[in-house]
């Protein structure tokens, strides 16, 4: 059995709790997803720099679709909620930056 990386075991324990705002997401393809905005290709996607932007609410499962992420950074932000189940397919996720 595979382990889960050790800051994905950490991200699966956080909850924010807050607003109800449901953020932006709208699937393109199955190769590309919008996420606030923000078109990202499922393959060739490797780093997300979404800080200081005033997002809040819940992290879209669709981030989980990013499976080549290995730097998401989102700090000042406002997420609320448990992050998504999802967040657990980012197996090549080695830095992630999320405070407020």
């Amino acid at each position: 059995m595979k382990k889960l990386n050790p800051i994905l075991s950490v991200l699966l324990l956080l909850i924010y709790w807050g607003c109800e705002n449901k953020p932006e997401v709208v699937s393109t393809s199955s190769s590309e997803i919008t996420i606030w905005g923000e078109v990202y290709s499922v393959e060739n996607t490797d780093t997300i720099y979404l800080n200081v932007k005033m997002l809040n609410g819940p992290m879209p499962p669709e981030t989980g679709k990013l499976t080549n992420l290995t730097r998401l950074v989102l700090n000042e932000n406002q997420f609320t909620r448990v992050l998504p189940s999802e967040i657990g397919n980012l197996t090549n996720l080695t830095y992630l930056n999320i405070r407020e």
